[in-house]
């Protein structure tokens, strides 16, 4: 691929040259199928029927005499398509030569790099081999050859594709924003529009909920107008795959009734439109269960989504059909069925997964198998229970018919009484620990499994990148600096969880040192200044004069370094600021981190402080960072919190006391 700059030149360049003949292309309308083919669309989910019936239209034009090309032009475009919508590499393969020909020869560029832009498609989301992919590269050359802005535009459309199929949104974006300007400009609302879409969930996955909320209904507006206006003119399918972008844009609790009534529209348009492709009504339907907390009807449109990308051969989605029901039986303790469904996705997964998600599925399977043990384990205790009690029952008989030692037994009982109920709350407290072990095991097979796997995934990706395709000094930089960033992410959370490890073993002896408070600030400033965002100033206010703490060196600075680097993840632009100040009153030093990030609202004061809480799923991190503090804190008797009465973002203290 070549790289966003000089695609942006070459493309400014033959824009300006080819404006005169990229106004012819701008006039060619949109053909419709002719009434002889109009029947071949209601056979699309019929194969057999649709074969059969396309043969006898073949034939017949065959037997025809005088020129064949349009007759020819329409019945390979549709067959061609039917492939598409089928997922059908192969006999794209075959077709889609076929149709460019018939195509050039109509003088038809529009539909000769909108067949070609099928084929390429259905190799990104196919996992075809490194020989395909270069497909992608010769349609791209074809268009700047030809000079054609509408070639241009599709050729933008599948590399963005490509980008964003490999969940590389920031090389997608720039490709997808060029691609939506060129078929905006020409008027090609049914390629504009899945752009629009991918660029609305380009948004929604950093975070930029307000303006992908703003593209949607930007993209609504069009399809309204195209249902009631001759003046857009979208196919039925692009009008439902807008109303169905409504389940990306709305997922909060709150949206339910406006999703409910994209819901509403999009059952309206499969009632007068039956034939359509109903993976839109799956998906939305998916998500509006979701919100209402419906475990079974979102399974069930699961099972109906994940049935139509396995007919379609479209693994990338299947695959992720499978691991969102894995989930979600998870999620409804249904184990031993999230475990079969784990088993399909790791037949599906590539060899870059398959080790991660190998070990997810061990582990799960390890819990189910917990979970046989602990009731076979109930089942024995429970009939050693009965046996206790039939003992019992014997002893009494016993201390009936024996009065002369039933005193002295009967104190010897209540002596083993007494022992009896001092193990059983032994054993009791004993479950309970087993028990939140099990929890705290739990989470962390669920944090860790994502926020190891994601840094390695980036690590890994951009490494192959680096030792297979030529770059730029500056997209080598830039690639370098993504595995460091991601290598730092990764020994951040292996770090937190050794520290925890070694603190919740009670291992650790601690020793006091005197430590320079202006020199630790310096140190910190440092070491964290990299992680700061380019619009965020950070800084150390001191006091006039040093102060010397005694403490446990290392942990006042890991405590220190866990609060700064939680203040810059989450701040985007203004300031993080690191100061000091010292109550002799109150015998108490306090540090403040102060920044002008997302901020946390006051009910999630302490709750942030526990294991594996994340206010941002999104934001990469374990959730241990402030968790670790506050134990940290503790074993040097001091404490750490969030003071809520700091509006313009966060301001966390560390209060030590003064020895």
């Amino acid at each position: 691929m070549r790289n966003g700059l000089y695609l942006i030149m070459i493309l400014c360049t033959f824009l300006l040259s080819t404006q005169t003949k990229a106004q012819k292309e701008v006039k060619f309308n949109k053909d419709s199928i002719p009434p002889a083919f109009s029947k071949l669309k209601t056979y699309y989910n019929q194969p057999e029927v649709y074969l059969s019936h396309w043969e006898k239209i073949k034939k017949d034009i065959d037997n025809k005499k005088g020129d064949k090309t349009t007759d020819l032009f329409y019945l390979y475009k549709d067959r061609n398509y039917f492939h598409y919508n089928h997922g059908d590499l192969d006999s794209l393969k075959k077709y889609t030569p076929i149709i460019k020909d018939l195509s050039l020869r109509l003088h038809n560029k529009a539909e000769y790099y909108k067949n070609w832009s099928f084929l390429c498609e259905q190799i990104i989301y196919s996992n075809a081999s490194k020989e395909d992919m270069e497909e992608m590269d010769k349609m791209y050359n074809d268009a700047l050859k030809r000079k054609s802005e509408i070639g241009l535009a599709f050729s933008l459309n599948e590399i963005a594709n490509f980008y964003g199929a490999n969940k590389n949104y920031a090389k997608a974006l720039p490709y997808i924003t060029q691609a939506m300007q060129l078929f905006e400009k020409l008027k090609f609302w049914d390629e504009y529009t899945p752009l629009c879409s991918n660029y609305i969930v380009i948004l929604t996955s950093t975070n930029k909920y307000q303006e992908a909320q703003n593209a949607f209904y930007h993209l609504d507006s069009l399809a309204n107008l195209s249902l009631t206006s001759p003046s857009v003119n979208m196919s039925i399918a692009r009008i439902l795959m807008i109303k169905d972008m409504a389940s990306v844009v709305f997922t909060e609790p709150q949206d339910t009734v406006i999703l409910r009534k994209y819901l509403a529209d999009i059952e309206d348009l499969y009632r007068k439109s039956p034939h359509e492709n109903r993976i839109y009504l799956y998906n939305t339907k998916e998500k509006y269960a979701k919100l209402k907390g419906d475990i079974d009807t979102l399974l069930a449109y699961q099972d109906s989504s994940a049935e139509h990308y396995r007919k379609s051969r479209n693994v990338i989605n299947l695959k992720r059909m499978y691991n969102n029901k894995a989930s979600a039986l998870h999620r409804a303790h249904r184990y031993d069925e999230a475990y079969l469904m784990l088993r399909k996705y790791v037949s599906l997964s590539d060899s870059l997964y398959k080790n991660d998600t190998q070990k997810q599925l061990n582990e799960l399977s390890t819990r189910y198998n917990m979970n046989k043990l602990e009731l076979e384990a109930k089942n024995i205790s429970l009939k050693a229970r009965n046996i206790q009690f039939l003992y019992a029952c014997a002893l009494i008989v016993v201390l009936i018919t024996t009065l002369i030692i039933g005193i002295q037994f009967y104190r010897h009982k209540l002596k083993n009484n007494r022992l009896l109920r001092k193990q059983a709350q032994e054993l009791q407290q004993a479950n309970e620990k087993a028990q939140q072990a099990q929890i705290m095991k739990t989470a962390f097979i669920q944090n860790m499994n994502h926020e190891v796997r994601t840094p390695l995934n980036a690590i890994v990706g951009f490494s192959e990148c680096l030792a297979e395709i030529p770059l730029s000094k500056a997209e080598t930089k830039e690639i370098s600096a993504t595995i460091k960033k991601n290598s730092d992410n990764l020994l951040k959370i292996i770090s937190d969880m050794i520290s925890i490890a070694n603190i919740d073993s009670g291992d650790q002896t601690l020793t006091y040192q005197e430590i320079s408070v202006n020199e630790l600030a310096n140190k910190l400033l440092q070491e964290m200044k990299e992680y700061a965002q380019a619009k965020v100033k950070f800084y150390y206010t001191p006091c006039q004069t040093d102060y010397i703490l005694s403490s446990n060196e290392d942990i006042v600075h890991q405590i220190l370094i866990n609060l700064l680097h939680n203040a810059l993840k989450f701040t985007s632009s203004g300031e993080v600021e690191l100061s000091y100040e010292v109550d002799n009153k109150n015998y108490k030093l306090y540090f403040h981190v102060r920044d002008t990030g997302i901020g946390v609202k006051s009910e999630l004061k302490e709750k942030i402080f526990s294991r594996f809480y994340k206010v941002d799923s999104f934001v990469p991190g374990a959730g241990l960072g402030l968790s670790l503090c506050r134990i940290l804190a503790e074993r040097i008797e001091a404490r750490v919190y969030l003071d809520d009465t700091y509006q313009n973002g966060c301001l966390f203290t560390f209060e030590h006391p003064l020895k």
